[in-house]
């Protein structure tokens, strides 16, 4: 349903218009440059399904590799660690209906976070934990250690929410941070990558080579008119290895205590369970310690850094308004009660959005939100399935060493796209870069001095270990140095710094701006109950923004519910007409003569806006 009213005026400045005119909504110029479903646009219950499964299918890769990455580092065997992929595919569609339902409302997939992995391996190789010689113990263990931290950053994500302070900090954050510290993320992995390919070369080199045919040189063609190998190319990469290692497993070139050998997944496969529904607490009560929750935090940090870049894409390209510092803070609350969930259910890692289902919507022209909720329920569903979990547990080493190959790539790719809004021909940008990730690695990298010095340098206290984690993390190392040098130095004008893009609906009118109320609105009841948190615009404007001309909250549309129940959205459209039609009257009869004006000016405008509404 799109709005009727004209948009605001400092709208070019958010969305690539080309020749369209100005008084064009976002949806509208989305759709005019080839989108075919924008946020609040519903598809038909069959097509939905189908698009929603597809979503599924594009974060199935990335969210199986955190388990099956961490899980044996902490001494999990196949059936463990297919119970906690279970367990993350279940919390990814219960986080994504959060996120798209009271969060920010765009159609944004929540899914496991490699953001976390640096802090992970850290609490794995912790002496108190590694001195436990029973796996399966060693793995409880350090999985109720894990969920102690998650669910404490996951609190303090929430605080930082809710109560708008990142909103103000939101300010000092620059592109360059943001780069910073998501190339640190990619980078501090590498140690792990092809390291692990080598193991099996035969394996490791097919399925990182069919990703890159299909990513790069094959993604152009279609199948049957179906984007097959742009859309899915590590699946299909997947699936092919995979059958080639059960061939040759078939076959007698591989032993059964091979590397390369899959000669056990039928073994596991028949004994593990059908069904195993996910439960909070499921490993046992969380433990709270320091060493962990610390690094932690810089983890949940560089998360939401990441995440306030995939917001501005996900709005721009699902033809959405540029959210606001407020719908942010929303958003990354909502991350936060994610968060606190994974650590209750026991993920191994936090929860973020993901880039790749951004990606599918632009490939897909699809950027509905009742598709990507329907996705939700998807992951929800399957996750129960425990012998699919299984399944993906017993997936050969060398082939996931592979994906790693590939994927941690992408993920510094990522974080050097952030400064495209960045003056690189700026000297002092190109210090604050290079000196924090240089150095960010020669601290805290696989090979910098806290992972090749014995002991700790900091002493022996509680203190010193939580010194330690941190000066650990090159992705904490990297945050630090390049906030402070950036915060700190001279020489760059914000437009240099790339802060502008923030800025982008610093005017924006959030409770009487049709397009901003059909897509970021609360559903249902909630907006006459929370006001859709509009006292998080303060922080950043140093106001409230403008309450609704008519008194009413109104509820935005395009949710699972109008898919599946379209009375339901009907009873709330009328409930909001009525309530409306009430105001109009008192207002009537309080001024009849404004009244008048207001009719006059409301058609005045709708005359402007019919002379010429399409591009």
């Amino acid at each position: 349903m799109e709005p009727s009213s004209p948009p605001l005026e400092n709208r070019n400045s958010g969305s690539t218009r080309g020749d369209c005119p100005p008084n064009m909504t976002y949806a509208e110029v989305a759709k005019a440059n080839g989108l075919r479903y924008a946020v609040s646009d519903v598809p038909p219950v069959p097509l939905s399904i189908a698009l929603g499964i597809q979503h599924y299918l594009t974060m199935l890769g990335a969210t199986y590799l955190i388990p099956t990455l961490i899980c044996p580092a902490m001494g999990a065997n196949v059936e463990q660690t297919g119970r906690v992929i279970s367990t993350i595919f279940f919390v990814s569609g219960l986080n994504t209906l959060i996120q798209t339902s009271i969060g920010d409302r765009l159609p944004i997939v929540q899914g496991g976070s490699f953001a976390y992995l640096p802090a992970v391996f850290g609490i794995i190789a912790n002496p108190e934990l590694q001195s436990i010689t029973d796996d399966s113990e060693r793995f409880f263990a350090t999985m109720r250690v894990i969920q102690g931290a998650v669910i404490v950053v996951g609190l303090v994500q929430i605080f930082i929410g809710y109560t708008g302070v990142f909103s103000s900090i939101l300010r000092f954050v620059s592109p360059i941070t943001v780069t910073c510290v998501i190339v640190s993320i990619g980078l501090g992995l590498y140690g792990i990558a092809f390291t692990g390919v080598s193991e099996c070369w035969t394996l490791g080199l097919t399925v990182m080579g069919l990703t890159v045919l299909f990513s790069l040189y094959l993604s152009r063609f279609k199948v049957f008119g179906f984007p097959l190998f742009d859309l899915f190319p590590i699946l299909l990469a997947i699936v092919l290895t995979w059958s080639l290692a059960g061939i040759l497993t078939a076959a007698g070139v591989w032993e059964g205590d091979s590397l390369c050998s899959t000669s056990r997944t039928r073994e596991y496969v028949l004994s593990a369970p059908w069904f195993f529904i996910p439960y909070p607490f499921q490993f046992g009560a969380p433990v709270f310690r320091g060493y962990a929750i610390v690094p932690m935090i810089g983890s949940m940090l560089a998360a939401m850094i990441e995440s306030v870049g995939d917001y501005y894409s996900c709005a721009n390209i699902s033809g959405a308004p540029p959210p606001t510092s407020g719908i942010i803070a929303r958003g990354l609350a909502a991350e936060g009660i994610g968060v606190v969930f994974a650590g209750l259910w026991g993920t191994g890692s936090g929860t973020t959005s993901y880039s790749e289902n951004i990606g599918a919507i632009g490939i897909t022209g699809v950027g509905s939100r009742a598709v990507v909720q329907c996705g939700a329920l998807t992951m929800m569903i399957v996750s129960v399935i425990s012998k699919f979990g299984v399944v993906l547990a017993t997936m050969p080493h060398p082939m996931v060493s592979g994906l790693y190959c590939v994927v941690f790539g992408i993920i510094v790719a990522v974080g050097l796209s952030n400064l495209q809004h960045v003056n690189l021909n700026n000297q002092r940008n190109i210090f604050v870069l290079g000196f924090a990730i240089f150095n960010a690695f020669s601290i805290a990298g696989p090979g910098g001095y806290f992972a090749t010095v014995e002991g700790n340098p900091f002493g022996n206290t509680n203190g010193a270990a939580i010194a330690l984690s941190i000066f650990s993390s090159p992705m904490i190392v990297a945050f630090i140095i390049s906030l402070t040098l950036d915060t700190t130095a001279g020489g760059a004008t914000p437009e240099e710094r790339g802060l502008t893009i923030w800025e982008v609906a610093s005017a924006a009118d959030i409770n009487n701006d049709p397009e901003y109320i059909q897509v970021y609105s609360l559903p249902l009841c909630f907006p006459r109950m929370t006001h859709n948190c509009a006292y998080l615009e303060y922080t950043s404007r140093g106001k409230m923004p403008p309450p609704p001309e008519n008194g009413v909250y109104q509820a935005s549309r395009g949710d699972l519910g109008d898919l599946c129940c379209p009375c339901l959205s009907r009873d709330e459209t009328n409930r909001e007409s009525n309530d409306q039609e009430s105001a109009e009257e008192e207002g009537t009869r309080d001024s009849p003569t404004e009244n008048k004006m207001h009719r006059e000016e409301e058609s005045s405008e709708s005359e402007l806006a019919a002379g010429d509404n399409s591009c």
